[in-house]
């Protein structure tokens, strides 16, 4: 009875953090970029599947207020189509805030691969992602452009636009 007893309680304690966990990414949750939402003066496109968590992340970006616990869970940021940030809850990465890095490969024809995932592992041609927007974001929940805009990229807003625009996925729609 007892064993009983004690596997019931595990169960219990597992499924509120099974039914919480955040679901596993799919290609199909990253699509053209342009089909994104674009907050007034950023050059980032969000996501959300939620229209009233959507709106929340647009408002947050348009005013600069991000509360303490930053994005709505579920939030893609895109500032390129070839690579996201997605919120998660923050025991997922609680030295990235929560976010999830990902790495995309889009091939000719539109479709969206997903080549990888995860924390500070991550990277790009600057190095770890998490371990840039740590460093020049910490108080705006990671989210660079808050605070040098797309500048340190080196890239100009026009370039940046020109990049989005030829997201290969946009054509294939």
């Amino acid at each position: 009875m007892r064993r009983v007893a004690a596997g019931l309680l595990l169960v219990a304690l597992a499924f509120p953090l099974a039914a919480t966990a955040a679901p596993p990414l799919e290609p199909e949750d990253f699509r053209c970029i342009l089909d994104g939402t674009k907050a007034e003066g950023k050059n980032f496109y969000i996501f959300h599947r939620n229209r009233r968590k959507l709106a929340r992340a647009i408002r947050m970006t348009a005013t600069g207020k991000l509360p303490k616990a930053g994005y709505p869970t579920g939030t893609i940021l895109q500032l390129f189509p070839f690579e996201a940030m997605v919120k998660r809850p923050k025991r997922f990465n609680r030295e990235g805030n929560g976010w999830e890095f990902v790495k995309l490969n889009i091939t000719p024809d539109g479709r969206t691969e997903i080549v990888q995932t995860g924390k500070g592992e991550v990277a790009n041609r600057f190095g770890s992602c998490q371990g840039c927007h740590a460093n020049l974001a910490p108080a705006h929940d990671l989210v660079c452009e808050f605070v040098q805009g797309t500048s340190g990229l080196g890239l100009t807003d026009e370039q940046v636009a020109l990049i989005q625009s030829l997201d290969p996925r946009c054509a294939a729609r």
